[in-house]
């Protein structure tokens, strides 16, 4: 019997079984939710936590994420927002290799890498994992008195999403429920972390003391964002902006169809996210590139840094993109390409 063990073990080590960061004899998987390791070790489940998921909920809950509202009779009904949807500002994908990546260049070529929107919220993948939401200078957009419960309340910062982000109105208890249930089902697992065979053995073994525990919980916690930093700068000065005249067009290029036309495409509508629709036509880049001095609604150099605010006869508004979300390079690149397209 030993000796059989022993040929199994070996031909283990030669197939390369023993050498896999995920494959290692532990109780977890790449697939394992990064929630339930960490209850495991002892942390303290979030008020928003989810033990057990239905599936109905998650259905019900995509659907007002992706659609707007729940889906019946061919269509999202009593939608939540008559302008906007979630993912109109907020990918379902995981933005970068791992999840303790927020760097813009990583997030830009993991999106052309995967083939998705380069967007100005942070993405929903992991979502439920943080610890804390609309950090940073979102208080100077929407004030203290609505982010102060949103800032540690998972509930109260999707409902601040909903009714102020969306210009729309609050979730029922039913609608939040789902929500949460489609949220939980897009965690972090443990292959969205960033760690070494020593790190995963550490959390893996068996016969942990309190402290070892402890240390483990911080260990994969320091693997994740608990919170999206958001920082708003001012645009670049009139001086020392390239014009167009330097930058990468091919990010450039990913930028206007990925970021801009998620929004501004011409099939937009005034019911829909945006007033103003522009395309791929000779015209519209060179209109765009006929405001690159200026610092109004018109410049990309501008706008990206200040958005729009709703109003009463134009609900619709444009976010602001934060620097870690559009870096000043990437707004360079954009102008670069638009300019290159002008001049076709």
């Amino acid at each position: 019997m030993f000796r059989r063990s022993t040929v199994v073990i070996a031909f283990i080590a030669c197939t390369g079984f023993a050498t896999s960061k995920f494959l290692q004899p532990t109780p977890y998987d790449r697939d394992t939710a990064v929630s339930s390791i960490l209850i495991a070790l002892g942390d303290e489940a979030p008020e928003h936590y989810i033990g057990t998921m239905d599936m109905e909920k998650v259905g019900m809950g995509k659907d007002i994420i992706n659609l707007g509202g729940a889906y019946e009779n061919g269509g999202a009904t009593n939608r939540v927002s008559e302008h906007f949807v979630c993912i109109d500002c907020h990918n379902i994908q995981p933005e970068a290799p791992f999840a303790d990546d927020n760097n813009p260049d990583s997030r830009l070529k993991y999106s052309i890498e995967n083939n998705q929107p380069y967007l100005p919220g942070s993405t929903f993948y992991g979502i439920t994992n943080r610890t804390s939401w609309f950090n940073g200078d979102h208080e100077r957009k929407y004030g203290k008195e609505l982010i102060e419960p949103a800032r540690h309340d998972l509930v109260n910062a999707i409902q601040l999403c909903s009714k102020e982000c969306s210009v729309g109105r609050m979730l029922t208890q039913e609608e939040m429920q789902a929500v949460l249930h489609y949220l939980t089902s897009m965690e972090l697992k443990l292959k969205d972390l960033n760690l070494s065979e020593a790190e995963l053995a550490s959390i893996s073994a068996n016969g942990q003391t309190a402290e070892q525990k402890a240390q483990n919980i911080r260990l994969i916690k320091s693997k994740y964002l608990q919170g999206y930093p958001a920082t708003f700068v001012e645009e670049i000065p009139k001086k020392e902006r390239k014009m167009g005249e330097e930058g990468n067009l091919d990010n450039g290029k990913w930028i206007y169809e990925k970021s801009c036309l998620h929004c501004h495409s011409p099939q937009k509508t005034v019911t829909d996210r945006t007033l103003f629709g522009t395309g791929k036509d000779q015209k519209d880049f060179k209109w765009l590139a006929s405001y690159f001095k200026k610092s109004n609604g018109g410049s990309v150099y501008w706008i990206t840094r200040h958005g729009t605010a709703s109003k009463e006869h134009i609900p619709q508004y444009m976010p602001i993109y934060s620097k870690e979300k559009l870096s000043d390079s990437q707004i360079e690149d954009l102008a670069a390409y638009i300019l290159a397209e002008s001049k076709k």
